[in-house]
């Protein structure tokens, strides 16, 4: 696939902001042996919607000795669609803590709404099990300290479900800043567009849901179908789009420049045409070391539709995302200074790989057989999301919000 290996302690080290709070290590995979590549994997699915059916069925489709032994979710008509298309006869549940009771279950994918991810993954790793888990890793920040503990003190292989970590384009990208291409990179923005209609406040039900078993450790209140199903934009259960689309391009922010998580974000926004408590446009700005960084979304206009993350260098420029060009091919293009030469308009390095989730996969489950580290580990996964609630809690506090270098405390106020 052309992916590099990102191990554990050359992250941490490249980021130079992760301290020791965050090492608590012991060898991959306890005393599982290594698995050879043809060996089967059995899989539990915690999560059944949308994400976590496409991630199953891709799973299967790429790997021939995969199993899936069991389905699991609150809501039994996802759960019910996911055992149909499982390729087996797979047991199904609306408790996951049943699923990981299976002995046969040697990994799972969590792909459910963002406030369990970290429950399940710590239940999980406690069961024994490898995990790939949907981004964004954490609902806090404080969350994804515990959990790094909690996982390098288990032994198991948790991906994080962030694909541009193994994307070919980015790879490649990504290694071409480092070369210095780009020359002194001050400014990078990353932005992403759509154009989607308000909620259906009206929307329904149909069949059993556990209540209780969605909010596990959120706030108890009625049930109430709008959020059980428009969950994502609620704060209660999610860090709305700000984390669930942040993670992606500010985890590339950081990767590219390798020069850790924010020191401070401010943010401004609202929810003009959704209609849920989180904003559907917002803007927020970041201060790292040496750079200033820019995260803008909208929901409500699809001009330049997609995600696109620019790196401005004194020597060139990096264009990365989905609506480089009219056209809409998904790649980068790189260009020279100074741009307003008409001989620098046309790249000098560029490509059209797309942004497929499949090396995603089977990165996780080669690591699963080798009992190696994978493309996004939990180290990867806390820092991409990291700098999404540093923005959002200065937004809910109408404040500057401040990270310390250890990327595990946040203080608020000027």
């Amino acid at each position: 696939m052309g992916t590099e290996r990102i191990s554990r302690r050359g992250f941490l080290g490249k980021a130079g902001r992760t301290g020791a709070a965050l090492a608590a290590v012991t060898s991959l995979g306890g005393t599982r042996h290594v698995l050879g590549a043809n060996d089967k994997i059995v899989l539990g699915l915690i999560g059944c919607g949308g994400r976590g059916t496409q991630l199953m069925r891709l799973t299967l489709q790429n790997d021939p000795n995969v199993t899936v032994a069991g389905v699991c979710d609150v809501y039994q008509r996802r759960r019910l669609n996911a055992k149909e298309l499982a390729q087996s006869e797979p047991r199904d549940f609306a408790d996951h803590r049943k699923l990981l009771e299976m002995k046969e279950i040697d990994a799972v994918i969590i792909a459910t709404p963002d406030h369990m991810h970290c429950p399940q993954t710590h239940a999980a790793i406690d069961a024994g099990k490898d995990v790939y888990v949907e981004k964004p890793l954490t609902y806090s920040i404080e969350e994804g300290v515990r959990l790094i503990q909690a996982v390098r003190a288990s032994g198991r292989i948790v991906q994080v479900g962030m694909q541009r970590r193994s994307a070919p384009m980015c790879i490649e990208a990504k290694k071409l800043i480092d070369q210095g291409i780009l020359g002194n990179v001050t400014l990078v923005r990353a932005q992403w567009y759509w154009n989607i209609p308000p909620m259906d406040k009206n929307v329904k039900v149909e069949g059993d849901f556990d209540w209780d078993l969605f909010l596990g450790s959120a706030p108890k209140r009625p049930f109430d179908p709008l959020r059980a199903i428009q969950w994502v934009w609620f704060w209660d259960y999610s860090g709305g789009v700000v984390t669930g689309q942040g993670v992606h391009l500010l985890d590339l922010v950081q990767w590219f420049m390798g020069k850790g998580t924010p020191l401070s974000a401010v943010m401004e926004g609202g929810s003009y045409v959704v209609g849920g408590e989180c904003p559907d446009v917002f803007s927020a700005s970041y201060q790292y070391d040496g750079f200033t960084a820019s995260w803008i979304l909208s929901y409500n206009n699809s001009f330049d539709n997609g995600w696109k993350v620019t790196f401005h260098g004194t020597e060139g420029t990096l264009v990365i995302g989905e609506p480089i060009f009219a056209e809409g091919e998904t790649g980068y293009r790189i260009y020279k200074e100074p741009w307003r030469d008409v001989k620098n308009r046309t790249p000098i390095y560029k490509s059209e790989e797309g942004l497929p989730t499949e090396p995603h996969i089977a990165n996780w489950l080669e690591c699963i057989r080798a009992r190696k580290e994978p493309n996004a580990p939990v180290e990867v996964g806390h820092t991409a999301a990291a700098p999404c609630h540093l923005a959002n809690l200065a937004y809910r506090h109408k404040t500057v919000a401040r990270l310390d270098k250890e990327c595990t405390k946040v203080t608020l106020g000027t």
